[in-house]
């Protein structure tokens, strides 16, 4: 598997992947913490939650299409371990973001 070539849009929407789970946990910490955050997103949607998922997904279409443009349309070259190591990394980040912020900072 290691020698298996990767597409650059599987890369680029790993990576993405890994980013927007973490933006994720920020976001409902925030939401959490400030309420100016809550009541800016629901005056954008209507509901918080609704423009959360928009800006969470946004942001990874976003990214993960940025990332396919690098090395001149390329895109980023990874292996898939270290590939499958970053996703699974910024996952559980993520997690235990949301999973701290609740245990100990809620």
């Amino acid at each position: 598997m290691e020698n298996t070539p990767l597409s650059k849009y599987t890369v680029s929407f790993g990576l993405a992947l890994a980013l927007a789970s973490v933006v994720n946990a920020l976001l409902v910490v925030a939401k959490e913490k400030i309420p100016a955050v809550v009541n800016g997103l629901q005056k954008l949607t209507g509901y918080q939650w609704v423009t959360h998922g928009v800006i969470v997904i946004g942001l990874f279409a976003f990214f993960g299409w940025l990332f396919a443009q690098f090395n001149g349309g390329q895109g980023i070259r990874l292996t898939a371990n270290r590939l499958i190591g970053i996703v699974v990394a910024g996952v559980v980040t993520g997690c235990l973001i949301i999973v701290g912020f609740y245990l100990i900072g809620d």
